[in-house]
């Protein structure tokens, strides 16, 4: 793949976010399932805070004199724009959308990057609910990193560019001290439970994974997709941890739902906006 035309996939990615560019954003959105069934995508309400963080963004923005008036009102505009698609949009139409960028996704870890400096690393997620979520968002944020390091001065702009990676990085690092609590917290209760069982004579279950849900070599192109993956596969452990809770009658399943619901919802905002700025560096790639 060449730097200024990277590959046709990833061309086709730009090509397909052009109807979905404005509906994209609805992408993680699981449609069609009650209210009590944990969703593996933003909700309703999450791509609501997204969008008014970016009009807000956009006014300050030009507050600061990084971008014009011009710039911001565009800006403001195709949060409105988004807004009204996303009102509109069909349920089978937001379903579409999903699988054909978790396809997409699947095609770009598939295909090397000429001229990257990589990392291999294995990923191991036992647990189903974290498998859409990896294959929705991970992809593109690992190569909106490499390409933010390419193309985010012609794209943003210096200053532009330095509050997009702020963005990232503030997101990232709330992620990993979420994911660390939960990990370090699921531990210990897990241990000192197990141990009051088996003080009481109490059969333990120890229950294991056998097939996981994902298993997968893949190639990070930066230190911060690599700290996305190791968030991933940290909760993925926390939640070993709650199956034997689960097991054992310490916690309830409805109590480990809203723990993951939990995190899903602090990881979605980190993906979509990844997405998003990806498909603004593709447009960049393709003008070059």
């Amino acid at each position: 793949m060449s730097t200024v035309a990277e590959t046709k996939i990833e061309k086709k990615t730009v090509v397909d976010a052009a109807p979905i560019d404005a509906k994209g954003v609805v992408e993680g959105i699981a449609v069609g399932q009650p209210s009590a069934v944990p969703s593996d995508g933003a909700d309703d309400g999450e791509l609501e805070r997204e969008l008014s963080q970016m009009e807000a963004d956009a006014d300050r923005l030009q507050k600061e004199g990084v971008i014009t008036s011009a710039d911001a009102e565009m800006k403001r505009a195709e949060v409105a724009k988004t807004r009204t698609l996303f009102r509109d949009l069909p349920g089978h139409e937001r379903i579409a959308i999903i699988k054909r960028r978790r396809e997409i996704g699947r095609q770009l870890m598939e295909r090397q990057l000429s001229g990257a400096a990589v990392v291999s690393a294995h990923v191991r997620l036992n647990h189903t609910r974290l498998k859409p979520l990896f294959e929705q968002w991970w992809p593109y944020l690992n190569r909106m990193s490499i390409n933010m390091q390419r193309f985010g001065n012609s794209t943003f702009g210096n200053d532009d560019k330095d509050t997009v990676n702020g963005f990232f990085e503030k997101q990232l690092k709330s992620l990993e001290a979420y994911v660390d609590e939960q990990q370090r917290v699921a531990e210990g209760y897990r241990k000192s439970k197990e141990e009051e069982l088996r003080a009481a004579g109490d059969f333990v279950f120890e229950p294991s994974i056998p097939m996981p849900a994902l298993e997968i070599e893949v190639e990070a192109y930066s230190r911060f997709s690599m700290r996305i993956l190791t968030a991933l596969m940290k909760f993925d452990k926390a939640m070993d941890h709650f199956d034997f809770m689960v097991w054992n009658g310490i916690r309830d399943q409805s109590d480990v739902d809203d723990e993951t619901v939990r995190f899903l919802k602090k990881f979605n905002p980190l993906g979509l906006r990844g997405y998003m700025t990806h498909l603004r560096l593709m447009t960049t790639v393709r003008g070059l």
